[in-house]
């Protein structure tokens, strides 16, 4: 058996492709204790590894036949940041793939998708204005420019996490007809944005989200560098804004990043 343990929410991208197993499970405190012993399912693993400093985590482990300890911050120079993270895996004799995976949503997931679509024209515009760091953030107004300019009079979804209230707010200010993705299930949000002709959002871990359902999608990077760090996808584009400074990206240039990707296109 292959176990992922993790914060339970993310995790369960990928359940069905693995055993997830929810870190933050009540039951697997001792983990970052390092106190107590394992419990099940950990407690049977033959092998971990550990993306993780912390030493209480990598001590608590310490009792399976094998540990391997990988640093998840890439050393500067690596090329992607899978291929950093695969190289663990490959210690284990686990082969590289040539590509990423691609995720596919039951008929469940499709189901509640096509809920949240039946508002929105065929080959709609999904934004994501949001991220984990306001410096990450492309600035509201021009979101919204750029929905008026690639799906003028169109009704266009945009994407609210729990991190994203304040800069889905101001987008949503100027786009009062847009319907709204509050907290989907992520699996449910992944197939929602595979039906979308064009996913336009700030470096997250939604725009990896849309690019693992093969989603068409602009990435738009600031600070952080798109070649460790871009998503992962057959239709993914990124554009670095000039200096690393989100605010000195403005809309044509994103709008002419995508000419050939509009909606409906």
């Amino acid at each position: 058996m292959v176990a992922l343990l993790a914060p339970g929410a993310p995790a369960r991208v990928l359940a069905g492709e693995v055993e997830v197993v929810a870190s933050d499970a009540p039951g697997l405190a001792a983990l970052w204790s390092g106190t107590g012993p394992l419990s099940d399912p950990v407690a049977s693993c033959d092998a971990a590894v550990v993306f993780s400093r912390s030493a209480d985590l990598i001590a608590a482990l310490g009792t399976l036949p094998r540990v391997i300890e990988w640093d998840p911050q890439p050393p500067p120079g690596r090329a992607h940041a899978a291929s950093w993270y695969a190289g663990a895996l490959e210690a284990l004799g686990v082969p590289a793939i040539a590509q990423a995976p691609m995720l596919s949503p039951t008929p469940e997931e499709r189901e509640a998708a096509d809920e949240v679509a039946r508002a929105l024209p065929q080959g709609f515009l999904a934004l994501h204005p949001g991220s984990g760091s306001p410096s990450k953030n492309w600035p509201a107004d021009r979101f919204a420019a750029l929905a008026e300019a690639l799906a003028p009079r169109q009704r266009v979804l945009i994407v609210e996490g729990p991190a994203d209230r304040d800069a889905a707010s101001r987008v949503r200010a100027l786009l009062p007809g847009a319907v709204i993705a509050r907290d989907l299930p992520l699996r449910v949000l992944g197939a929602l944005l595979s039906g979308a002709g064009l996913y336009v959002g700030n470096d997250s871990g939604v725009g990896h989200l849309a690019a693992a359902y093969g989603a068409r999608c602009l990435v738009l990077f600031g600070p952080t560098d798109p070649d460790v760090w871009k998503p992962l996808g057959p239709r993914v584009r990124v554009l670095r804004a000039p200096g690393g400074h989100l605010d000195a990206l403005d809309v044509s240039a994103v709008s002419t990043s995508q000419a050939r990707a509009r909606p409906g296109g």
